[in-house]
């Protein structure tokens, strides 16, 4: 409901430091390059693909532990000097990526999660950063579409076009009615769209309840139509079917 009073907000005056729940099994080092793991939204040691979190405060090892038994605090502030692949102070003001807990770069790389901006060149592959956590380039995005299911023929069904390159993060599907027979597939050639899921068995859904999908492969170049084929049902027809892809856009 809209406010009607005023009221008072708890916050955080101070800006530099966070604390945050760590992933079943990580060890997070000093000084490491922090990811947030986008399925279960605790952070790790950053890899590939995981929305930058900030650096590591301390080391905290959670080797034996489930996530979230334990908590790190994080550097979300401040200006840190890092060894960045192809810097150089031609490139001060661009972006960098964080490609694993150590590794950096300036130039835009599959998977990189910008995790700040070049201020100052201070060697060879050396540089200073202003961390910048959860970069908008790394907002997750999601997309939902109908799906058609006939008796008479497999079905297929647009799904998007890739402005830019991105990374699907997840991929589920749901039926109203269950279709009797057919396969699903997602993926980028309209005759075969099996490039990032394949021959998924619609008839092991259950009605109105949403199934994971397994992707084959998690990226898509830009400017690229992506399709989703139903095949062929036999009586009855699937009705009410969804697809639904969570995704980040890549640098």
């Amino acid at each position: 409901m809209p406010l009607t009073a005023n009221r008072e907000l708890n916050r955080y005056v101070d800006q530099e430091l966070r604390t945050m729940p760590i992933a079943e099994a990580a060890h997070v080092f000093k000084g490491a390059l922090v990811g947030i793991e986008r399925e279960t939204g605790l952070v790790r040691n950053l890899e590939a693909g995981d929305l930058f979190a900030g650096i590591a405060y301390e080391e905290i090892d959670n080797t034996d532990g489930d996530g979230g038994d334990l908590s790190v605090r994080l550097y979300t502030q401040g200006d840190f000097i890092l060894s960045i692949s192809h810097a150089s102070q031609a490139s001060v003001g661009a972006p960098v990526y964080a490609v694993d807990s150590d590794s950096t770069t300036v130039l835009p790389v599959s998977g990189g999660s910008q995790c700040g901006v070049l201020l100052a060149a201070v060697g060879v592959n050396l540089g200073i950063v202003r961390i910048m956590p959860m970069s908008a380039s790394q907002v997750e995005h999601a997309i939902s579409v109908p799906l058609t299911s006939s008796t008479g023929a497999a079905t297929t069904n647009p799904v998007m076009i890739t402005q830019r390159a991105i990374r699907v993060l997840h991929a589920q599907v749901s039926f109203n009615t269950v279709p009797g027979a057919g396969a699903l597939d997602v993926g980028t050639d309209n005759s075969d769209p099996d490039e990032l899921v394949d021959a998924f068995d619609l008839t092991t859904l259950t009605a109105h309840v949403p199934a994971a999908l397994t992707l084959n492969f998690r990226d898509v170049a830009a400017n690229q139509r992506i399709w989703a084929k139903v095949g062929q049902a036999s009586s009855p027809a699937g009705v009410g079917g969804v697809l639904t892809i969570r995704y980040i856009e890549l640098p």
